[in-house]
């Protein structure tokens, strides 16, 4: 089967959570033929998987054009960043060329190429993966955005939903990373599904031999880990430190805002940019840190974490974001009273936070590994191929 694949970025290097979903569709189908269309890079995606890579240019004035485009049209702000005439053509092209039997779109940022697939091949199935639904994710940041900041997000919260509820109803299944995504999206009934991310299996050392490390991993420049890491900051790091003297916050992640770097003027704070491989703090950490109130999907930071083994303590809102039973998979935690509480147990027990690394692990396997998740991704995809017929 030949699988085309549309993405708003080069999947490698993988550090964002749209570049690793990207990575595990190409891993779950490298039985077939795949062809990726997406932005021109300067790491084109040259690992062991075999694709071909039909780049397009993303130019400033074309971008800016097609702002204007989806402003005056009621699109999305994501999607008019992308929709130029050049990413049009290049999917076009794919299509008539490379004649695929399945598409799959990634994101509302792409919607426009649901758009171009239609006028080219309108018997073509395609899959709508929106990994999170971005109205959603801007409507919780308006919560907590200053009032002139709120009422643009609250706008483009409007325009998403809009936008991913007409790709929901084009596509021929639709697929987002949790159920809450999923209802968010208004996807018809029987033709969506919830796929998570996975994350990657790390060999994790005994909790009494690790450090009080407190990790906060991923994205650090993403607009929800940056309040939630403000918020931890100012709330709960100075009681923890003075209730644990020898704890100690680690942030280590891609692309780490200013704002963020500067939290490493705090006592016992650390940042560490630009980490190719988490892998190494994961194993050093006594437990992770999930304090974001907003966004959408589900927090890579706490499935790396569980699928390490290591202790997560989560928000509310980023809890919503697993499966139902993870309620007793992690620690979960609203007020700062919480926070403070439930760090100060884990690091000062290793044995409890032994006992909820596991049951987070083991959830972990049962949910997200990324065998299960391949084989979701292969079964959504042969559903899509068979609505053709």
């Amino acid at each position: 089967m030949r699988v085309l694949l549309i993405t708003s970025r080069s999947p490698l290097p993988a550090w964002r959570g749209n570049q690793v979903r990207t990575m595990e569709w190409l891993g779950a189908l490298a039985d077939h033929e795949l062809a990726l269309v997406c932005p021109d890079s300067d790491d084109p995606p040259t690992s062991s998987i075999s694709v071909n890579w039909m780049p397009f240019r993303l130019r400033m004035a074309s971008r800016v054009g097609g702002l204007v485009r989806a402003a005056a049209g009621g699109r999305p702000l994501q999607e008019g960043l992308y929709d130029t005439g050049g990413a049009r053509r290049a999917v076009a092209r794919s299509v008539e060329s490379w004649r695929p039997d399945v598409a799959v779109v990634q994101m509302v940022r792409c919607g426009w190429a649901i758009d171009t697939i239609r006028q080219s091949a309108p018997t073509l199935p395609m899959i709508f993966d929106a990994i999170d639904a971005m109205g959603l994710h801007f409507e919780s940041a308006a919560r907590s955005a200053p009032p002139p900041l709120s009422l643009a997000f609250l706008a483009e919260a409007g325009r998403c939903s809009r936008r991913e509820n007409e790709l929901a109803e084009a596509a021929v299944r639709t697929v987002a990373v949790s159920e809450r995504d999923l209802v968010a999206l208004s996807v018809p009934a029987g033709r969506g599904r919830a796929i998570p991310v996975a994350g990657k299996e790390v060999a994790k050392a005994a909790s009494s031999d690790v450090e009080p490390v407190v990790l906060l991993s991923g994205n650090l420049g993403y607009r929800p880990t940056v309040r939630g890491a403000q918020w931890f900051a100012r709330e709960v790091w100075p009681r923890l430190r003075t209730a644990v003297p020898e704890a100690r916050w680690v942030l280590a992640g891609a692309r780490p805002t200013a704002v963020v770097r500067r939290l490493a003027r705090l006592p016992g704070v650390e940042v560490r940019a630009d980490v190719p491989d988490l892998r190494s703090y994961l194993t050093a950490s006594r437990v992770a840190i999930a304090p974001m109130s907003s966004g959408s999907g589900v927090p890579m930071k706490v499935l790396e974490a569980m699928a390490a083994g290591v202790p997560a303590v989560v928000h509310p809102w980023a809890a919503e974001g697993l499966v139902r039973e993870a309620g007793e998979a992690v620690a979960v935690a609203s007020e700062a009273d919480d926070w403070v509480a439930a760090l100060q147990s884990l690091l000062r027990d290793p044995g409890a936070a032994h006992a909820l690394g596991r049951r987070g692990h083991e959830l972990w396997r049962r949910h997200y590994h990324p065998d299960r998740i391949a084989e979701q991704i292969r079964e959504i995809v042969a559903e899509a191929a068979g609505t053709r017929s």
